[in-house]
């Protein structure tokens, strides 16, 4: 009797594969533990069961993928991601070795539009240039996706039904149409192993992962990151590994995850960050592909000897270890005709934090210090705190509500007469709406308590197979205690592609930037402005630039604040007018 209660045909009366549940699995454990003294002197295995476990696998059963095609993009330190998430081939349906490959490209070329207040003989009024907006920095609260940078990505693997190797190339800034920027080509930026064993059981799934990849968790949108393109709870950028389990019973899936990794810092002497590890563990809740339930907790923490040679000023041999928590929980309900809907909160704890490397890229934020990238100086040091010597020092928290709903014309219809899910292949008109609000505890009193809040929609209309038209609004407001700070964004845009359905697409975009107050300049200080690198009081009465300015020609770049030699912007205000033409396609 102890030898057959936890045996597969005991937990199973299925003839093809066993099937788990959650009272034969609690049976098994404890008849386990009642029968383990008799099992131990037992003289040699039950040999059937053995055979069994092994024969159970067929050439036709698949085991699950781990990841969709490659439509994501990796931030780098002035660069917009893509769609984001994990990307990677889903391993073969055979025990065949299998070659695959999928990536991603954006192409915009991005015009800026200024007016010379003086002119010398020959010169025009309207400028041209790289665009000097407040939202193209990827890595600041202020990101937007109206004028998203280059990016291109290519994944490259092998593997069968068990296991599946994944190298990818990235970087952005097409070299042949701007110039060789060796910062911007990360090269061999990812390579991990991805093991789907077949455990015997068919509605129990074991996914691990080990090397140098991606996960993200606490995505917005349907299938990316969302309209703000950025993660409630965290991307990891680590090397390490992943567990995850997943256990089907009673029309739900309940699922856990584990991880773990390491974060090599940037040796640069003008960055605080340090060597840095991570661990992080979730679970949920899914019921089929109607609604889910997660709950998230990641930490990051550098506890490393203080390195000679920094240029900083505010970390010292004597500094304090740091660290970076996130955890919080989320919930996304699709409602098939009715569209779909995510709401999260997240809780950021950050201790000391300006030496915690960038192990996990949570709401636009690189870590806890890196370069001025981290979170705190995306929310927890206000613009002067040096000149003031009361920045926060990594030291403050940030609660987070994160909401996204899509919504297709096409599909509501489609559905009331019965007919199923409308996939595209033909005229609809779509709707996202979203929203994000961050509230602010810092020990930087001028930062203490802010919050932050923007929200936006966007609406397409597909008229032609070839042809679609929308419009995009955003309004932002950085700092509820200077509503100066505030603008919006309106862009409409025109997009041309092959066929409904399709893999690329190609679009003409307007932006219009209105600016609460674009100039902080004074009767009194006719040439304040916070673009100059230089805080004077008053610089934060007008929009800012990201805390980490895209260089060399963003909005914000000075010859200051880059390598020496490097020409920067030829002007201190941001532009009211963009235009862009994208060229974007993923396979």
């Amino acid at each position: 009797m102890c030898e057959f209660v936890c045996s597969r045909n005991a937990l199973s009366n299925h003839s093809r594969k066993p099937f788990l549940t959650m009272k034969r699995l609690a049976t098994c454990l404890v008849s386990t533990l009642v029968c383990l003294p008799k099992l131990a002197q037992a003289q040699a295995p039950a040999q059937p069961e053995v055979v069994e476990m092994t024969d159970t696998r067929t050439a036709s059963t698949a085991s699950p993928g781990t990841a969709a095609a490659a439509t994501s993009a990796s931030p780098a330190v002035t660069n917009p991601a893509s769609t984001g998430g994990a990307a990677a081939a889903s391993p073969a349906a055979s025990d065949a070795w299998e070659f695959g490959y999928h990536g991603y490209f954006r192409a915009p070329m991005r015009v800026g539009m200024g007016e010379r207040d003086v002119r010398a003989p020959g010169q025009g009024k309207t400028t041209y240039h790289s665009p000097l907006v407040p939202d193209d920095q990827y890595l600041s609260w202020q990101h937007t996706r109206h004028s998203q940078r280059s990016w291109a990505e290519a994944f490259f693997s092998v593997g069968n039904k068990l296991v599946q190797g994944t190298l990818a190339l990235q970087g952005f800034q097409f070299a042949d149409a701007a110039w060789n920027e060796p910062k911007a080509n990360f090269g061999i930026s990812q390579g991990y192993l991805t093991l789907t064993p077949d455990i015997g059981y068919e509605n129990v799934r074991l996914i691990a992962k080990a090397g140098s990849f991606w996960n993200s968790y606490g995505k917005a949108g349907r299938y990316d990151a969302g309209a703000y393109d950025t993660y409630l709870f965290g991307r990891t950028h680590a090397m390490g590994g992943t567990l995850r389990g997943e256990l089907d019973t009673n029309g739900l899936t309940l699922w856990g995850e584990w991880g773990a990794g390491a974060k090599e810092p940037d040796p640069s002497a003008y960055n605080r960050s340090q060597f840095t590890l991570l661990h992080h563990v979730h679970g949920g809740v899914k019921l089929g592909n109607t609604a889910e339930i997660g709950l998230h907790y990641l930490n990051s923490f550098a506890n490393s000897e203080f390195r000679p040679g920094s240029m900083t000023t505010d970390v010292s041999v004597n500094s304090p270890d740091g660290s970076l928590s996130v955890y919080g929980v989320e919930g996304r309900v699709d409602g098939g005709m009715y569209g779909y809907g995510y709401l999260g909160f997240s809780h950021i704890q950050a201790k000391d934090a300006i030496t915690v490397g960038p192990a996990i890229e949570v709401l636009h934020a690189f870590g806890g210090g890196e370069y001025s990238l981290g979170v705190a100086d995306n929310y927890l040091n206000a613009p002067g705190c040096a000149a003031r010597m009361q920045c926060s020092g990594g030291n403050g928290s940030v609660n987070s509500l994160l909401a996204q709903y899509e919504f297709s014309l096409m599909n509501l219809l489609q559905g009331l007469r019965g007919g199923g899910t409308f996939w595209g292949e033909g005229q609809d008109l779509k709707l996202a709406l979203y929203a994000m609000y961050n509230s602010i505890d810092s020990r930087d009193p001028a930062q203490d308590g802010v919050s932050r809040f923007k929200y936006g929609t966007d609406l397409e209309a597909s008229a032609l197979p070839w042809l679609a038209a929308g419009v995009r609004f955003d309004s932002l407001s950085p700092n509820s205690k200077v509503p100066e700070q505030s603008f919006k964004i309106l862009s409409p845009r025109v997009t041309f592609r092959s066929q409904w359905v399709t893999r690329e697409e190609v679009s003409l975009q307007y932006s219009g930037y209105f600016y609460d107050q674009r100039s902080c300049a004074t009767a009194a200080d006719p040439s304040a402005t916070p673009a100059d690198g230089i805080y004077t009081v008053g610089d934060e009465r007008c929009v800012q630039p990201p805390s980490a300015p895209v260089l060399p020609a963003g909005f914000g770049a000075t010859t200051t604040n880059q390598d020496a030699g490097t020409r920067a912007s030829g002007t201190a205000l941001p532009d009211a007018s963009v235009v862009t033409l994208t060229a974007t396609m993923w396979w």
